[in-house]
């Protein structure tokens, strides 16, 4: 039995089975109760130390839950797309020939996607109502259900069927959001890119080819990361035959959480803030205590699945030069990641280096997310396509740990 009296840190950590850096972040996100005494010595309450133990003991107990998938393997501190190492194709194919890559396993040898007007005047016209200052995720769902509303083959769930949907989807994703200048979109830009169009959309920043080819492997970069809470959505949604553009959405309702996608979000606001107010006043209060290790206000540092360090973010953050950012951003960036090592937090993940992008292309709230929200696209379709190949349906259970109601008996109700 757990003593009444309250637990060390060393206790608290051995009992739960975990890292004291592990114990800040349960105590930040409010699942257990921390006193410190004028000394600085912290103590934990048995009680919320007990709970997350018999809750850690019950969910190694239940059944994972597993999709067979050829699209992306993380292993070794490595992510690869369909046995190709994603980096490295990131890094010198187009975000569209990515796209291909993961729907179809070929390399295309061009990409000359459609482009649909008419879509995108109804898929404009719906946005009307809308704040002009609304996030452009938002923006995504409501495109993304306007374009499936007018698609006369959206129930048809064929490779041969999907894949163009696919392709009309993304280019109305970039084209819908509004030019960040404020002026209307030129009806020539189907010529163009998605990272050429989205990069428009996000700020009034030149378009370079360096700052594109950023861009562009940012997008190629976030396409797919195995089974994601997103992904995971997306997966669902096709097993009971949801439509490509209803997955979509299932996938663009979860990835705004600030665990996921809009884990950014904040990141940018203290990239922000530190720009404005100085390096130490921005990380004041996002940062734990100063004892070392202990980070666990500010997301976006650590990865479970990259213990040395997520190799997206190095590929991110090791170009952000080739914005040429205005002002002194690149050396708040700088800055900003040395303080947060000095204080002993874990490598920079993607959300970091989204941010980062953001920041130094003086992009509007929310810009990371959008960056992650439209290249996971391409990987909730390649999701939705295996899916849909699959025979297989799963119900899901909970592991029910309430009273039982009057009268049950084991083994079913009297």
């Amino acid at each position: 039995m757990i003593n009444v009296d309250r637990l060390t840190t060393a206790e608290a950590a051995e009992r739960l089975g975990v890292k004291p850096e592990t114990l800040y972040a349960y105590v930040s996100r409010g699942l257990i109760e921390r006193h410190r005494d004028p000394g600085g010595v912290s103590t934990y309450a048995p009680r919320d130390i007990e709970r997350l133990a018999r809750a850690g003991r019950r969910t190694k107990n239940l059944p994972p839950v597993v999709f067979p998938s050829a699209l992306t393997l993380i292993a070794d501190g490595r992510l690869s797309y369909r046995g190709t190492d994603a980096v490295a194709a990131a890094l010198t194919h187009r975000f569209e020939e990515v796209a291909e890559w993961l729907w179809t396993g070929r390399w295309p040898t061009e990409t000359s996607w459609p482009f649909d007007g008419d879509a995108l005047d109804r898929v404009l016209s719906a946005q009307a109502p809308i704040p002009a200052d609304s996030l452009p995720l938002d923006r995504f769902r409501i495109i993304t259900a306007v374009a499936g509303a007018s698609d006369p083959v959206r129930h048809d769930n064929r490779p041969e069927v999907v894949v163009p949907t696919a392709r009309r989807l993304l280019r109305l994703m970039a084209h819908g959001l509004p030019r960040a200048d404020g002026r209307e979109a030129r009806r020539a830009e189907p010529a163009r890119t998605i990272a050429e169009v989205l990069w428009t959309r996000l700020t009034r920043l030149p378009r370079t080819p360096a700052r594109i080819d950023l861009l562009d492997a940012s997008l190629g970069l976030l396409a797919d990361h195995e089974l994601a809470s997103s992904t995971l959505a997306v997966r669902m949604a096709a097993m009971v035959r949801a439509d490509a553009h209803e997955a979509v959405g299932a996938g663009l309702n979860v990835i705004g959480g600030m665990r996921h996608g809009g884990a950014s979000l904040s990141i940018e606001a203290m990239l922000r803030d530190a720009a404005r107010y100085g390096i130490p006043r921005a990380l004041e209060g996002r940062l734990g205590d100063g004892r070392p290790g202990e980070f666990v206000k500010l997301g976006g540092f650590g990865h479970s699945l990259y213990p040395d360090g997520d190799p997206r973010a190095r590929a991110l953050i090791d170009r952000l030069q080739a914005i040429d950012p205005p002002g002194g951003r690149l050396a708040t960036v700088e800055g900003v990641l040395a303080a947060v090592a000095a204080r002993g937090a874990a490598p920079p993940n993607v959300d970091v280096a989204l941010a980062a992008i953001s920041f130094c292309a003086d992009m509007p709230p929310g810009s990371g997310e959008a960056v992650f929200a439209l290249a996971r696209t391409a990987g909730w379709i390649a999701h939705a396509l295996e899916q849909y190949e699959q025979p297989a349906f799963m119900r899901a259970r909970v592991d029910y740990i309430g009273p039982a109601p009057a009268g049950l008996r084991k083994g079913g109700p009297s």
